[in-house]
Order: C-alpha cells, then structure tokens, then sequence
C-alpha cells in the first residue's frame, strides 16, 4: 500500500490521535462510549463468538495472588455478563516479546476469576484484542492484518475454547481513504484508529451512524483543559517511544548485521555464514532492546512502560543507566 497523503489544508488538527494511551482509553474505555466500543468489538470478534448486546466495564488494574506478583494494567478490561471477559491493548511501541505479554495478560485474568474451593476451574471465557501499531512477524503473516490464536491439538482441534487471543495489525492503513474496502467493518475500524488523529473535517464529513459517533468523541474540542494536558503528555510519550523503537532498531541491526558478516566471512563455508548471520542478527536485536530502553530512559519514559516495550527487567534497565 502507498503511504498517506491525507489532506491537511491548515496546522489544526481537530480530531485526537486514539494510537496514544490516553485517548484510546478515554474514546473505548469509558462508560459514556460503551455503544462505540460494543460495535467495534462486534467487527472483530463477532464472528468468533457471536455478537456482543452488553458490557460491564471492569477496572483495568489487575493484581496477583502474592505481594510479589507483577502488577498488570490492561488498557481495557470488561466482560459480557457471565459469558467472558474481553480485555483490550494499543501496542504503539514495537516490543519484541509481545506474544509472552499477550499471554501473561490472559492468565492473570483467569487466575482472578477462580475461586478458592473451586475443584472444576470454573472460569469465563478469556478474549483479548491487540491492535498493534507495528508489523510483528512473529505473530503476524504479511498478508494478513487480522490474526486469531486459540488453542489446539496436533490434530488441529480444539484444546480449549475459552482462551482466544485476536491481533490487528494496523501498520499498512496509513493509507488514502480510497485504498481501504469500507466494505469490511474490519478494515474501516483499523482505518479509522490509524489515522482519525491526522484526519480533517473534509475527511469524514460523509460518515454516518456509529462511524459518526465514533468520530465526534474524538473532538479535541471536548478536552477541558485538565484533560488536554493529559493527551499532550501522552503525545510526547508516544512520540518519544517511536523515536527511541526507531533509533535503537537502525543502531542495534546494523551492528548485529556487521558482527554476523564479519563471523560468516571467518568461518569460511555456507553453515558458518548461516550461523554468522542468526548470531549478529540475536545481537543485534538483543542491542537494539538495551539502545531502546536507554533512549526511553533519556526521554523519562515510566520504568514500566519501557520493561513492557523492551521486554527488559526494571532491573536489569537501571543497570544500564
């Protein structure tokens, strides 16, 4: 797909980036908007459990069972009465281990729906959603912008069936309206969250319906000033993680990529050069999370966001500083 040239006649954007933290909680996760998050949710997961009439938002913090357990935060967490549990992510930042964290989000949520006593694992079932700003081909075919992952057999049946992880991804839909089939609700929602926040009023003064409500909840006009602040700062995070994701992915695989090379050229035959190249490429890629997290660091990203983007330890990105 071509890249975007949407059409910005003046500076003022008049609609909010719903990519960043605090806007996308603020048009899906809250009580007001339940009606724009049932229809977006029915796009992409109707098919696979049927539609969705009503949702309980749920409070998004989620603790362990011990003291010493991670304390997790899902940007949206509800659940369809006693059916499921839906929670819901904007990845934005390119996290190298973000299947590891897809699942340690879902067994939290079911390790807190058991009861003690309870002998039969009584459970609703788990969905979660990921829109990932960022093709991840460890997940991710090409080809495809919606993946679905449950779990099954060798056989390929069905393990279990109250556990399903669905990921979007949006990376190819910063594009011209005209390139994406609105036909597909799918596709016009990855459109929509891609770039509402670049978009003008000439851009979607012809939506109706949902789309309409969808749009008009994303006004930066109904910010107070408390609340403008708030997207600002969250701006400037989501700014500061992209720049750091890129500076530290250019620095981290050109290095890793020389080191591979050079090992290649050493050991001379087909399989050292094979080998040279997955080793500089494990470097590389093992720098670029070091170089990412360091440049967080810099920008005064919180900890732990940048263990959740790097896939480091608290610990382990202090002792880089």
């Amino acid at each position: 797909m071509q890249e975007s040239h949407i059409s910005s006649k003046n500076n003022t954007l008049p609609f909010m980036n719903v990519l960043v933290d605090y806007a996308f909680k603020r048009i899906f996760g809250s009580s007001q908007n339940k009606k724009i998050l049932i229809a977006m949710l029915n796009a992409f997961l109707s098919e696979s459990i049927g539609e969705i009439i009503d949702l309980e938002l749920l409070h998004p913090e989620q603790l362990g069972i011990s003291p010493k357990d991670k304390k997790l935060s899902y940007d949206i967490y509800c659940k369809e009465g006693e059916k499921r549990n839906i929670l819901i992510e904007m990845q934005h930042g390119r996290q190298t281990l973000y299947s590891r964290r897809a699942v340690a989000y879902v067994s939290r949520a079911v390790s807190n729906e058991l009861t003690k006593g309870d002998r039969t694992y009584k459970f609703p079932s788990i969905i979660s959603l990921n829109f990932l700003d960022y093709h991840d081909a460890k997940i991710m075919r090409k080809d495809k912008f919606v993946q679905k992952v449950t779990l099954k057999n060798e056989e390929n049946e069905n393990f279990l069936e109250k556990i399903m992880f669905f990921f979007v991804d949006l990376s190819n839909f910063a594009v011209e309206k005209d390139a994406v089939d609105f036909s597909d609700e799918r596709r016009k929602w990855a459109y929509y969250i891609k770039n509402i926040g670049r978009l003008q009023e000439e851009d979607v003064k012809d939506e109706t319906g949902i789309f309409r409500e969808f749009i008009d909840q994303c006004r930066m006009s109904n910010l107070n000033e408390t609340e403008m602040k708030e997207y600002k700062k969250s701006i400037m995070e989501y700014a500061d993680v992209q720049d750091a994701c890129v500076a530290a992915r250019e620095d981290g695989f050109a290095e890793g990529k020389a080191q591979g090379e050079a090992l290649g050229e050493a050991l001379g035959e087909a399989r050292g050069e094979a080998r040279g190249e997955a080793r500089g490429e494990a470097r590389g890629e093992a720098k670029a999370k070091r170089a990412m997290a360091v440049e967080m660091l810099k920008k005064g990203i919180p900890l732990s966001m940048i263990s959740d983007i790097s896939g480091l330890s608290e610990k382990e990105i202090l002792a880089l500083n």
